[in-house]
């Protein structure tokens, strides 16, 4: 496995209006991640949403939030560049990407 000097929290926020190119890309979008998911590149990733769930009701996703190890926040760019959903559902300029020093982890 690689190593990794740095690990990264991510954000970015979807263009409004844009859920059903964003459930059309999700299964592109899981393929194009798993080797680095698998690698534990990709620590963690998910939706933002809205608001709380609520059951039998579709959440409202507004973007994405991920955990990414890396040598450089040039090379965390150049993989969320290389995304599925940086095809026009993500707003790049609404691109986060922050260094990150996790103290606990937890499985929900």
């Amino acid at each position: 496995m690689a190593q990794y000097k740095y690990e990264y929290l991510v954000t970015v926020h979807d263009h409004p209006g844009l859920l059903a190119t964003r459930l059309a890309a999700r299964k592109r979008h899981l393929a194009k991640l798993a080797p680095r998911i698998n690698a534990g590149q990709i620590v963690f990733g998910g939706a933002i949403l809205a608001k709380e769930p609520v059951e039998n009701q579709d959440p409202e996703f507004t973007g994405s939030v991920m955990l990414i190890k890396a040598n450089s926040k040039e090379e965390v760019k150049e993989i969320i560049l290389d995304d599925e959903y940086a095809k026009g559902l993500w707003d790049l300029s609404q691109l986060d990407i922050i260094p990150f020093r996790c103290a606990v982890r937890t499985a929900i």
